[in-house]
């Protein structure tokens, strides 16, 4: 496949990525009455579960398959910018490895430490949409815009 198309691949399975962070937060602001906090706990937990894969699955692509060498090959002077993305990919998977624990232990007539893993999830949901966000900044200038100059 060529960088383009790989690109575009990306681009496509950040848009998956959107959907499952939109599920995520329509989850965690569920209200508890309504839906019972086993419900919600169990939910979130699903939904979590989701991103957890689809975002290791993105790094991958991103990292073993990679935009990342095509940046440095196609856009020497934005390489810095990829590495730095790349190094963040580590952030979030020691992220998910507190995360995801505190999920599956808390008891959900725990409100206080359903609450404190809800504002964990919610600024890793943050921090992540940052990240998505120079990510695509950073194909959008590697692949597509074409101003005619060299790297």
């Amino acid at each position: 496949m060529d960088s383009k198309n790989y690109a575009s691949l990306c681009l496509m399975e950040h848009q998956i990525l959107q959907h499952v962070k939109d599920a995520l937060r329509i989850t965690l602001g569920w209200d508890t009455d309504a839906v019972g906090p086993a419900r919600k706990v169990s939910s979130v937990q699903f939904t979590m579960l989701s991103l957890s894969r689809h975002l290791e699955r993105v790094m991958g692509l991103e990292e073993e398959d990679g935009y990342m060498t095509s940046v440095r090959e196609l856009k020497p002077n934005l390489y810095d910018r990829a590495a730095s993305l790349r190094m963040e990919h580590q952030e979030f998977r020691k992220a998910l490895e507190t995360i995801m624990p505190a999920l599956e232990k808390v008891d959900p007539s725990d409100d206080a430490s359903f609450g404190k893993v809800c504002g964990s999830v919610t600024d890793f949901l943050a921090r992540i949409d940052r990240h998505d966000k120079q990510e695509t900044e950073l194909l959008q200038a590697a692949f597509y815009d074409d101003i005619g100059g060299e790297g």
